[in-house]
């Protein structure tokens, strides 16, 4: 459950409308719809690879009887493990055990929290994670491939049915051309 979203964008306004092909003054009632297609792009990139692009938190619920939890996104920057009360809802700190954070990076393995000692976690638990790059020039230089994945969905989303829209025998692509071959070194890889 998304806690606090970005307050950033892997794109301005303009690089987007300059990506797209588009040019308009400020303030054009347009600005809004560009704005959404730069999310909605930073969305899909998001969840299709598991890298957090800029800085947000989560609550994600910690499977019960396991070990070691992979958590949904990566890089982490912090973990705060919490029990919630199953009846009031109130949520405290949990502190029963150490646990050990691998935080990963944007290489394709899953950040996980682990339990030392054979341990197992509890039901009852929550993983309170803040995931992202800290600023735009961070995720640029470690992710410079998803920056661009971001851009080619923007352009897409802001130019369907015209220019940079593809056209197969089954009609319009979803996707554009270019943007596998950009998320593919950071998608999500689990060993089963």
């Amino acid at each position: 459950m998304l806690v606090t979203a970005p307050v950033l964008e892997p794109l301005t306004l303009e690089q987007a409308k300059l990506r797209a092909g588009l040019d308009w003054a400020a303030g054009d009632p347009r600005d809004v719809l560009m704005t959404g297609f730069i999310q909605t792009a930073r969305n899909q990139v998001e969840r299709e690879t598991g890298v957090a692009l800029l800085e947000q938190t989560h609550a994600v619920p910690i499977r019960a009887g396991c070990r070691t939890f992979e958590l949904p996104f990566r890089p982490v920057t912090s973990v705060v493990v919490e029990a919630v009360d199953p009846t009031t809802g109130v949520v405290t700190a949990w502190s029963a055990s150490p646990y050990v954070i691998d935080p990963s990076s944007v290489d394709p393995t899953p950040a996980r929290i682990t339990l030392p000692s054979g341990g197992v976690w509890p039901s009852g638990l929550r993983a309170t994670l803040v995931v992202g790059f800290e600023t735009v020039e961070e995720l640029q230089a470690s992710a410079p491939g998803l920056v661009h994945a971001v851009g080619l969905l923007t352009a897409h989303y802001a130019t369907l049915g015209r220019d940079l829209a593809v056209v197969d025998a089954g009609g319009l692509l979803a996707i554009p051309m270019g943007y596998e071959d950009a998320i593919a070194p950071y998608r999500l890889v689990t060993l089963a």
